[in-house]
């Protein structure tokens, strides 16, 4: 009996922390996609709704954003942030999300 008790004990709870840290994780990645609604090439930057303001990245990267990607900025350290095309504004319209 106390096995059993203890079985399911340790389900729930695992059952708990893995919806905990799945939440966590949409949490995260929504956090983390932003969608462009301008680009400045010229001065390397790009103005996403989510933040409502210039971001600066490094030049080359912004070549293939458009106003509508979805894209996500990875940091780094000292010099312009990287931006990563997530998901074009064509293929963000045709998705059934």
């Amino acid at each position: 009996m106390l096995t059993r008790t203890f079985s399911i004990g340790v389900a729930v709870v695992t059952m708990a922390t893995s919806a905990a840290l799945a939440a966590t994780l949409t949490e995260r990645l929504q956090a983390e996609r932003m969608t462009v609604v301008g680009v400045d090439r010229t001065a390397g930057r790009f103005l996403c709704v989510e933040h409502r303001r210039w971001t600066p990245v490094v030049k080359a990267d912004l070549r293939e954003v458009r106003p509508g990607d979805i894209v996500r900025v990875e940091p780094a350290t000292g010099k312009p942030a990287h931006i990563v095309v997530l998901r074009t504004a064509p293929d963000e319209l045709a998705s059934p999300e």
